[in-house]
């Protein structure tokens, strides 16, 4: 069970859209069970949900917000929480942080050797949880619908910048098939023709900054009005550090590691050589 401090901006949110419930309600001329007649519900139901308790599911959040008149805002705000609270039982709880932290990050900068959540292609992240389920278990199917939802940030009409080093190894071990890398390499291809995204690789023959052999995933995020952020990631524990201190030395890192990258046409012709070389049976060319 999360903490109840980690819970607090989902509770927030969820005593919020009850606070707006109770005033339309009211301003709809309707008591607790004359709405709760409606949908229909309990009259403890509605109380509950007036109080930030209960979480209506979609079905009846949809027909609670239409008994009052709402226009879908309600609604919004029933799933921000519904998702929120799905987040914390399909993500370890040290990620539970950075969930927020990239839904409000107007850059990310990633580094590892796979391809970072929000540019895996459905197969691609199946995989990895395929492989991962007997350490960690949970819902597979659950885990890549909640991961390709997070893509949104790189489509919103003011999308996130999102620049990822990625170490050679990603472009050539198998993740699930070669057919699933083909369609990943063809997907991270189509990704870098974007303004805001970019792809460099550090090649096998150059070494990573204070002669560091593996640190698993890093993510820098920078977000509105707030100090930069660090997440790191090993596959068995993580954090999301905002200390200056903490955040200074991973930032150091980043700097250094990009003196060693290759640029990012020549990044992307590595990408397209792995597809064709390495992957070559895909029907992605």
């Amino acid at each position: 069970m999360p903490a109840a401090k980690e819970l607090d901006p989902l509770r927030s949110l969820s005593t919020l859209a009850g606070k707006m419930l109770r005033n339309r309600r009211r301003a709809a001329g309707l008591t607790q069970q004359q709405l709760a007649d409606r949908i229909p519900l309990s009259q403890s139901m509605i109380a509950g949900i007036e109080l930030g308790k209960q979480v209506p599911s979609a079905q009846t959040a949809q027909a609670i917000d239409d008994a009052v008149g709402a226009a879908g805002e309600l609604a919004a705000l029933w799933h921000h929480v519904r998702r929120g609270l799905q987040q914390r039982v399909l993500y370890p709880v040290w990620a539970h942080g950075y969930l927020e932290a990239e839904a409000e990050a107007t850059r990310i900068q990633h580094f590892a050797n796979l391809f970072p959540g929000v540019t895996q292609t459905e197969e691609y992240a199946r995989a990895i949880f395929e492989a991962a389920n007997p350490l960690f278990g949970g819902d597979i199917e659950e885990k890549v619908e909640d991961r390709m939802a997070r893509k949104v940030i790189l489509d919103r009409p003011d999308p996130v910048w999102f620049w990822s080093i990625l170490d050679e190894s990603a472009l050539y071990r198998v993740v699930g098939s070669h057919q699933v890398m083909c369609a990943q390499l063809t997907h991270a291809l189509e990704l870098a023709e974007r303004p805001r995204v970019t792809f460099r690789i550090l090649p096998y023959d150059r070494g990573m900054p204070g002669g560091v052999v593996s640190i698993g995933a890093i993510l820098l995020l920078s977000r509105p009005g707030k100090n930069e952020a660090v997440y790191w990631e090993s596959g068995l524990n993580g954090a999301l550090l905002e200390t200056p201190s903490e955040v200074g030395v991973y930032r150091a890192f980043y700097d250094h590691l990009e003196l060693e990258v290759l640029p990012p046409k020549a990044s992307t012709e590595l990408l397209r050589k792995a597809r064709e070389e390495h992957h070559a049976h895909c029907t992605h060319h």
